[in-house]
């Protein structure tokens, strides 16, 4: 369980995201394969990589606690997963005409070998909440209308309009408009 915020952001948007968490004190966490990368400015933040941590000290060690993960993933639901938000941006695959969602996460907590609750620290959901509020403003809320085909028994196989409201980005938007590219 956690809290998390969909939405679709191409990477020079998602630098205002992660200059505010760099303005909150974080520090950004760039996972790969074999290698992790730490760093406190924006030029960590490269196409080749989509998904990042922010990591903020205030909540707690990170270094004691990194748990590796065979797929390069670094974080879990442990004591490293209570100082950390996972954030990341979309990508525009041009050649399908598609654009993966990304998001912001928080875990809201986890339990202890003793089996114990620990709950995210407060300046990490305050963090959270700041990210949240950029990403809002960098992707509003939008009614999209999207055509689909029913599997309903009603109108089986009829064309259905889907009215559905996503964080996008203005961006995004266009291309979606524009260029028929589907949110994916």
């Amino acid at each position: 369980m956690g809290k998390q915020i969909n939405y679709w952001l191409n990477r020079e948007e998602f630098l205002h995201i992660a200059q505010t968490a760099l303005d909150c004190g974080c520090v950004i966490i760039k996972p790969g394969p074999g290698k992790t990368e730490y760093g406190q400015t924006l030029d960590i933040i490269t196409e080749d990589s989509r998904r990042y941590y922010f990591y903020l000290p205030e909540a707690g060690s990170l270094m004691a606690q990194k748990v590796p993960f065979p797929d390069g993933q670094m974080i879990g639901y442990n004591a490293a997963g209570n100082t950390v938000i996972e954030a990341g941006f979309s990508f525009i695959h041009d050649s399908e005409k598609e654009i993966t969602r990304s998001r912001l996460f928080v875990i809201s907590g986890y339990y202890d070998e003793a089996g114990e609750y620990i709950a995210r620290p407060d300046c990490l959901t305050r963090t959270y909440q700041k990210l949240v509020r950029t990403v809002k403003k960098t992707a509003p809320y939008t009614e999209l209308t999207d055509h689909i085909i029913s599997t309903r028994d009603s109108d089986y196989l009829q064309e259905r309009e889907w009215k559905h409201k996503e964080y996008i980005s203005a961006s995004c938007l266009a291309l979606k408009i524009a260029k028929s590219y589907k949110l994916i």
